[in-house]
């Protein structure tokens, strides 16, 4: 025990010395530097006073003064004396008063002839006055002569007061003085900053050799070289990212500023192992350091330290090691953490087992009832799948229903049309024309030419003819628009039939085309519903899109229109039908907008639900059967009103896929 009470004593003393060294290592670090910046000061000092020494490149002070002075004492002179020659007594003492208050230096001055009598004065004099010796000027007693010709008449004779303070203030308010003191201190704060700066351009690692440093760098442990003052002579780019500091900072950095700690918390690191391995002579391996990092990072580190030595024995530096275990050090608490962990958990895992096998019987007896139940489920799955079936095939005729209902009705108008067209007695007037040919075939010419009756056949013929031309046409256009409407129901049915088949039956197809072909189908006659119909249509490119359903949403939107502006009374009936190009998002648009009844805010958001309709007569299927082929073909349907009374506005936007693209 004594002797363990002895190493520690005797550890503790070799601290405080190692602290106490380092200490006065750090104020010899600094003293270099200052005594350079004092050097050059002192130069430049000696320089300026060499120069004015040699050059006179600095006025006197004192001369300075005593010139003004006596300039000032000369002019004084040149005035009274001759205000004296005009007897101007007065005047001459009140310019000497007026210039004592104005000057403060002025002690006292005097106007005396040559017998010595005073013609005026101010202040003092008698006290103020010292002769100079000699009659000689000096710097607190002036003196003038005055001359009357060639003969002296008197003299102007001004004391000035001696400056306050010591000789020492008198030396430090000297201009030339606080120069020399402003360049001085300037200067050594000038050479201090640039000498700093100088030196620390200076990389020692600038004579390291390329291969040593990459041989350095190539290392994955921080390696840093050392001089006795610890300052960073060569370290490796592993330090460099461990430390998270750029090399160039850190080569001639002191190594002990970084922020280095005990990793014991409650021991402080009095020396550092690089420090205690110079001053000890001899090598440091193991030591573990802890380091704060500048972005908060707490970084573990082994050191191992090996002094570098000269052939003369004398230590130049270190060479220190950093293993970065930062790592392993987190791996191996979490370790312990998971040990303990799974120490506790053994023991829950004991209490759980018991707990399960008191609860293994129970679950036999569950799983008995699961079964049943799941069979129950099974069945129950079953029924809700028929159920659903059947539902869906409902809702599949219905849709069908109402898009066969829209087209059925565009065929009564093409069909009441045509009857119409049929019925027209133009027929019946042929045949009775050709009954009279036959009557008059003996005198055919007579009759066409003389007979009333037959002069009138010819042009009564081309009337027929042209009336006949007409109704074919009309015929044939109700036939084709028949055919196309038939096609279209046989497609809406077809694609309810293939609605479990993926993809669309996709072809080119015209914006305006498709709407064209709608407006005859759900509006084949606007002019007996009283509807102006007003087209805004913009250039689209042909697209490949599946026409018939496309055809289905449109005549479904153009239909509800048309009795939404048959249902309101009041107001113009005006259909609007726009197409354009949403060039934001590459889709093809049409807009079906009506002057109609509007729709209320309320039943906006329901607008698409199956089984909704505002109408007496709707079914609430057409617009929810839209919206699902709108969806289908990729885009979406939406529509609007400003409310009731105010007409709606539905718009179809689909994918405008380009024929050229698709190809």
């Amino acid at each position: 025990m004594p002797s363990a009470g002895l190493g520690v004593e005797r550890f503790d003393i070799e601290r405080q010395a190692a602290r106490d060294t380092h200490d006065v290592r750090e104020v010899m670090r600094v003293t270099p530097l200052v005594w350079i910046s004092l050097g050059l000061v002192s130069l430049t000092i000696s320089v300026m006073l060499a120069g004015s020494s040699l050059v006179d490149l600095v006025p006197n002070h004192d001369r300075q003064v005593f010139e003004y002075r006596r300039d000032l004492a000369e002019a004084l002179a040149v005035q009274y004396s001759a205000l004296a020659a005009r007897d101007q007594i007065e005047t001459i003492q009140f310019a000497m008063e007026t210039l004592a208050k104005r000057n403060h230096e002025i002690s006292s001055l005097a106007l005396l002839q040559k017998d010595g009598s005073i013609v005026a004065q101010v202040g003092a004099h008698a006290q103020a006055w010292v002769q100079p010796p000699g009659e000689q000027s000096t710097l607190q007693s002036l003196q003038v002569p005055i001359f009357s010709g060639d003969q002296p008449w008197g003299v102007l004779q001004l004391a000035f007061r001696e400056s306050e303070g010591s000789d020492i203030d008198r030396f430090l308010s000297d201009p030339w003085i606080r120069f020399l003191a402003f360049v001085g201190v300037m200067g050594f704060i000038g050479y201090l900053f640039f000498m700093k700066r100088t030196l620390r351009q200076l990389d020692p690692s600038g004579i390291v050799p390329t291969r040593v440093k990459a041989a350095l760098d190539a290392l994955t442990q921080g390696v840093v070289m050392i001089d006795t003052r610890d300052l960073i002579v060569l370290t490796n780019d592993s330090f460099s990212r461990a430390v998270n500091k750029p090399v160039t900072s850190l080569i001639g950095s002191d190594l002990g500023t970084l922020a280095w700690k005990s990793v014991t918390p409650t021991d402080s690191l009095m020396v550092y192992p690089w420090t205690r391995a110079i001053m000890d002579r001899q090598s440091l391996d193991n030591i573990p350091l802890i380091m704060n990092r500048s972005d908060g990072d707490q970084r573990k580190f082994i050191v191992n330290t090996v002094p570098i030595m000269d052939d003369g024995s004398t230590v130049r530096g270190a060479l220190v090691s950093f293993h970065d275990v930062t790592e392993l050090d987190r791996a191996n608490s979490q370790l312990k953490d998971a040990n303990s962990e799974l120490e506790a958990s053994r023991v829950q895992i004991l209490q759980k087992n018991q707990e399960l096998e008191a609860t293994n019987t129970t679950l036999h007896v569950e799983m008995d009832q699961r079964k049943k139940a799941e069979a129950e489920k099974e069945k129950l799955y079953q029924q809700l799948m028929n159920a659903s079936r059947q539902a869906g095939m409902a809702d599949v005729a219905s849709s069908v229903l109402h898009n066969v209902g829209n087209v059925l009705n565009s065929i009564n108008v093409s069909t009441d049309t045509l009857l119409k067209t049929l019925k027209k007695p133009m027929v019946g007037d042929v045949c009775r024309i050709a009954s009279m040919f036959n009557e008059h075939q003996e005198n055919l010419q007579e009759f066409l030419t003389v007979d009333p009756k037959g002069k009138q056949i010819p042009s009564y013929l081309g009337l027929v003819a042209e009336s006949l031309s007409g109704s074919h046409q009309t015929i044939q256009g109700e036939l084709d628009s028949l055919v196309k409407k038939v096609d279209h129901i046989k497609q809406v049915i077809m694609s309810q039939q293939d609605i479990a088949r993926a993809g669309n039956i996709r072809e080119p197809a015209s914006a305006e085309d498709l709407m064209e072909q709608a407006v005859v189908m759900a509006l084949p006659e606007p002019e007996k519903c009283h509807i102006q119909i007003v087209r805004d249509y913009s250039a689209v490119p042909m697209m490949m899109t599946d026409r018939h359903q496309v055809l289905q949403v449109l005549v479904n939107l153009i239909t509800n229109a048309k009795n939404a502006m048959v249902e309101h009374s009041g107001g113009t009936r005006r259909l609007t039908l726009r197409i354009g190009v949403l060039s934001a998002k590459a889709f093809a648009q049409f807009e079906v907008i009506d002057t109609g009844i509007g729709i209320k805010p309320e039943h906006l958001p329901r607008l698409f639900a199956q089984g909704f309709t505002t109408r007496k007569a709707g079914h609430g299927l057409g617009l929810h059967s839209a919206a699902i082929v709108a969806k289908n073909l990729g885009g979406t349907l939406h529509g609007q009103s400003a409310g009731e009374g105010c007409g709606a506005t539905f718009t179809l936007e689909l994918p405008l896929v380009v024929v050229e693209a698709a190809a």
